[in-house]
């Protein structure tokens, strides 16, 4: 048996219904509840749509790192349908006169949120945009400022206009609030002041973010790499894995050394070989080290930087040979490997030559004298030279004094 709906009745049920809807009480409601429940169903849709549509057009140029901003920017785009859905039930219920006033600020309440909730989310990717089209940690420091300056003013903005909305009258507020805010100023000198000098040591550029520095002129010298440049102090990772917050006012008044904004990194030692060690010996190991550390693209070359190789003086217990030189990087571990492979090469030298290392010591000599004491006189073939006229001698009285 086939069943046939009648098109025109079912078009007059449909149409009792929608007057039933418009005119009942009941209706009223039961419409609204209808609006804010479809407007809760497609406002993931909604969200979805639009955030695909911003993360073609912009967003795609945040690269890496966008998800988790893609997602707060749509939570407040996901609000908007709810706040569209109470607009049109409010619209289609019966409010009172005495009601109009609150359900109006109500609605005005719920767009100034939503607004706010939308520009306060993209203030994240914009900041995210800069930081990676600007990769210098001090102009990255810099971004960080401005956006979280932008969320407070946003921030500040947004409920200046919720205030407003419900008849409350900042100026006023702000103006009535002008004493206590002298008496916090005043509280408050110290904080402003590592503002101030927080401002300064960005716009100076004395270091960044990652930078390894030194703190020369404070109690007890701090050594550690920069992880954060905040308003009020800076947080600085000391080697030993331990966090420090230093004042950004004591980071001004201090003399910081920076030892990443070094072009080189500089090996200085000196090497203490036997007295027993022949000249030969010293020729052959000062020309092996300087021709290593001349031909190694390890090593930066004069007149770029200096590199020497040099018999130093002769020490208590060993004759010195002074190394100083430029590693062509300034990385740590590279600098410890390029050191390594240094050491060996000296120890390898020193080795083929037949020399050995000195080591601080103390020689004692006995000797037994006779009762004629017998003396060293200079060797013969040198006493021809003695006879010959001292060209560097002069007379004190023409020196002008």
């Amino acid at each position: 048996m086939a069943y046939f709906v009648n098109s025109t009745l079912l078009g007059m049920y449909l149409r009792d219904f929608y007057f039933w809807l418009k005119v009942s009480d009941i209706g009223r409601l039961l419409s609204a509840l209808l609006i804010l429940l479809f407007a809760y169903l497609v406002k993931n849709l909604f969200s979805f749509l639009v955030v695909k549509l911003l993360n073609f057009l912009v967003l795609k140029k945040i690269a890496y790192g966008q998800e988790k901003y893609i997602r707060e920017i749509g939570k407040p785009i996901a609000f908007m349908p709810i706040v569209i859905g109470f607009y049109f039930a409010i619209s289609v219920l019966k409010i009172p006169s005495s009601f109009v006033y609150y359900t109006r600020n109500f609605l005005k309440s719920l767009y100034i949120f939503n607004i706010s909730w939308l520009v306060f989310s993209f203030v994240n990717p914009i900041g995210f945009m800069f930081k990676k089209t600007h990769l210098d940690n001090t102009k990255t420091v810099v971004v960080t400022w401005v956006v979280r300056i932008a969320k407070f003013l946003i921030v500040i903005v947004g409920l200046s206009m919720f205030l407003e909305n419900w008849g409350v009258r900042v100026s006023a507020l702000i103006a009535s609030l002008g004493i206590v805010g002298m008496a916090v100023a005043l509280g408050a000198q110290d904080m402003f002041k590592n503002i101030i000098s927080g401002v300064a040591i960005i716009s100076e550029h004395r270091f960044s973010v990652g930078d390894i520095v030194k703190l020369e002129d404070v109690n007890r010298p701090i050594e550690g790499v920069i992880e954060n440049i905040g308003f009020r102090s800076t947080m600085v990772r000391k080697f030993d894995r331990t966090l420090v917050f230093v004042p950004n006012s004591t980071l001004a008044d201090a003399a910081v050394i920076n030892f990443s904004s070094r072009m080189y990194r500089r090996i200085e030692w000196e090497l203490h070989l036997e007295y027993r060690t022949s000249a030969n010996q010293l020729r052959y190991v000062l020309k092996e080290i300087k021709k290593y550390i001349y031909e190694n693209p390890d090593f930066v070359k004069p007149p770029e930087a200096v590199a020497q190789v040099k018999l130093n003086d002769f020490g208590d217990s060993s004759i010195n040979i002074l190394i100083y030189c430029f590693t062509n990087t300034n990385v740590w571990a590279e600098w410890l490997r390029i050191k390594e492979e240094l050491v060996l090469k000296i120890k390898e030298v020193v080795e083929e030559a037949g020399a050995r290392f000195a080591f601080p010591s103390s020689s004692i000599y006995v000797e037994k004298f006779d009762k004629k004491l017998e003396t060293i006189d200079l060797p013969s073939k040198f006493e021809k030279e003695l006879d010959a006229k001292d060209d560097f001698s002069y007379d004190v009285s023409e020196v002008d004094l």
